[in-house]
């Protein structure tokens, strides 16, 4: 009689593919506390990390990613009560990010399972409300597919520095429309680091095809984006980028950090003049301005959005309403020369 193989826990399945011995070690320490915390929970993974649920609820998960570990209370309202308990931690309304060699306080995270426990049983003594009689059924509203409408514009911003808006465009301007889905990780993976948003943004990419024109839209026209991680800070990054433009805009140009605020670059050999207008500033996140070129009959957007990480900063440079093909490859050409220039000293 052939022995059956025993089927392993999904957690330990998942930390046995972790290759960092110290990652592997906090997080197997953390599990045990977890599961110490919360006797009965079930062991399971959810949006494709470790997660302890309690009669169905959620009440924590972890994950390792390529330089940190990140600690998840699968709610947007846990991480904000405990700001102060939390001061000198990378935070978001979802999660905390920690070093492998730097693990949670045993303290910390009790409290973090205490908040969330208390907000489920919160939500869970809340009245009915009495729904009114109705004289027939109505039909069961189809279950959502679209990625984009099971996750929130709120909940991919927050975790990702974009709505799927946002991100449609950015892909669309990368010419992600020719990438498969392996390939269209892989780019992704250079902005993002959490592989359950890699495959969520991916799929929902492929979901909107057909809708759309490669490279250009009904709203914004012709686009292009550039993506970068350069090896300094986000704070040095941004100090280039508004005191020094004349290493983006171009020889002579000068620029006012204020909204409404024009600027201009002058003509040189070579290259045309520039004008433009500043629209957005957003210090240590984002510019927003104009791009008209000389010759061009309408202004571009042009965007930069800076995205801290473990090993660096992401450098988004994004431009729409570009008049044409052609203007687009010039651009994209453009700024994969200029960036990597912005890390030189």
């Amino acid at each position: 009689m052939a022995t059956k193989t025993r089927e392993l826990n999904p957690i330990d399945a998942y930390l046995a593919k972790v290759a960092d011995p110290a990652a592997k070690k906090t997080l197997g320490a953390l599990r045990m506390q977890l599961r110490t915390l919360l006797p009965g929970a079930t062991e399971t993974i959810s949006y494709q990390m470790p997660a302890f649920k309690v009669d169905g609820n959620t009440v924590a998960g972890f994950a390792f990613f390529k330089s940190h570990c990140g600690y998840y209370p699968f709610s947007g309202g846990v991480v904000p009560q405990l700001k102060a308990e939390l001061d000198g931690y990378t935070t978001s309304k979802s999660g905390i990010t920690f070093l492998p060699d730097e693990p949670l306080p045993a303290k910390l995270v009790k409290k973090l399972v205490q908040v969330r426990l208390a907000e489920i049983a919160t939500r869970a003594k809340k009245p009915a409300v009495a729904k009114k009689p109705v004289a027939a059924k109505k039909p069961v509203a189809a279950k959502k597919t679209l990625v984009t409408e099971r996750v929130t514009d709120a909940a991919v911003k927050e975790a990702t520095g974009r709505d799927w808006k946002a991100w449609m465009r950015a892909l669309d301007a990368a010419g992600a429309a020719e990438l498969n889905h392996k390939q269209l990780v892989a780019h992704l993976a250079r902005e993002v680091e959490s592989r359950w948003w890699q495959q969520s943004i991916s799929v929902a990419y492929e979901q909107a095809q057909g809708k759309r024109v490669v490279g250009e839209t009904a709203g914004t026209g012709f686009q292009v984006g550039v993506v970068r991680t350069l090896p300094m800070s986000a704070s040095e990054l941004w100090e280039r980028i508004t005191t020094q433009p004349e290493r983006w805009l171009g020889t002579g140009a000068t620029l006012k950090l204020k909204p409404k605020t024009p600027y201009e670059v002058p003509k040189r050999r070579g290259a045309p003049g520039v004008r433009g207008e500043v629209r957005v500033v957003k210090p240590g996140d984002r510019l927003r301005l104009t791009w008209h070129p000389d010759g061009w009959k309408k202004p571009a957007t042009l965007q930069f959005t800076l995205v801290p990480k473990a090993r660096g900063v992401s450098l988004t440079v994004h431009m729409e309403n570009l008049p044409d093909a052609e203007a687009r490859e010039a651009m994209r050409e453009r700024w994969a020369k200029v960036v990597p220039k912005l890390a030189q000293d």
